[in-house]
């Protein structure tokens, strides 16, 4: 990762950690609600977590706040102090540091029972980038352990378009990134900050090239959901719980993968794996 990218996406996430923190406890929830409800299959008490590129803190304190040990660490010194702004306020306790997802030497080798990895990915935009970030991630996970890595689709691009822009169909500036989602390719460029949107099947290809990592599930991180947000929105709050709940039977199924703007591998490393076997 480039000098100028690292300190772009800093810029971008110092400048309103607020925002993250509020896209899913407010404009995303249903993100939160499938993902953990799909994490939560792998997690045992008591595991050590390492949140990499955890952000404001939503997943560590989530977690924190049912008893597992987490350390954050992420790009943003803003981020750091907010989490631990969060933490204190919900009464839970984390480890909050900086760092930078390519360089984990600050952690010994099978330090964790779980590893986050939902963010740097996002935004490495050369795909030597993305395995030595994955790389690192199962480095410092313990044999058995579970590698949770976030993506954002490229169809999410269409999806929000949609959504959010419909007239953007017309921008001439935009028939790129359109025909690219149309022919299933994956893209690094500059978006909200220098972003790698992938499609579902270069994803599972990066994480099949890490060796000792065995896939265990994939699945779209706000199953069907992601097209509804508005609509949503604006239900009653049973009604929306009971459309979370009926999404998370969707979530896992290939052909509904791309109803979600993110995506999920969850990997468990094998046993026998070492990091001199890479």
């Amino acid at each position: 990762m480039r000098r100028e990218e690292t300190e772009a996406v800093r810029t971008h996430y110092n400048a309103d950690p607020q925002k993250e923190w509020d896209r899913l406890q407010k404009k995303h929830p249903y993100e939160k609600y499938i993902t953990t409800h799909m994490m939560d299959r792998y997690m045992k008490p008591g595991d050590t977590i390492l949140d990499i590129g955890g952000g404001p803190g939503q997943y560590s304190v989530h977690y924190a706040r049912q008893g597992h040990a987490v350390t954050l660490l992420d790009l943003s010194e803003e981020n750091v102090r907010f989490a631990k702004k969060k933490a204190r306020q919900y009464g839970v306790k984390i480890t909050a540091l900086p760092g930078n997802a390519l360089d984990l030497s600050g952690f010994a080798d099978g330090s964790f029972d779980a590893v986050f990895l939902m963010g740097p990915l996002y935004h490495l935009m050369e795909e030597e980038s993305r395995l030595q970030a994955l790389h690192e991630a199962a480095r410092v996970l313990k044999p058995g352990g579970y590698l949770f890595s976030s993506f954002i689709l490229m169809f999410g691009g269409v999806i929000y378009g949609l959504r959010e822009l419909r007239e953007s169909i017309l921008w001439p500036e935009e028939q790129p990134l359109y025909d690219i989602a149309a022919r299933e390719e994956s893209l690094a460029f500059h978006a909200f900050t220098y972003a790698y949107m992938t499609t579902v099947r270069d994803a599972k290809k990066l994480l099949a090239a890490v060796p000792g990592l065995h896939t265990e599930t994939v699945f779209g991180q706000e199953g069907i959901l992601a097209p509804y947000r508005n609509v949503l929105s604006a239900s009653p709050a049973k009604v929306r719980t009971a459309w979370y709940a009926y999404a998370l039977r969707f979530c896992e199924k290939e052909e509904y993968l791309t109803h979600a703007e993110h995506l999920m591998i969850v990997s468990k490393k094998e046993s026998f794996f070492s990091d001199t076997e890479r």
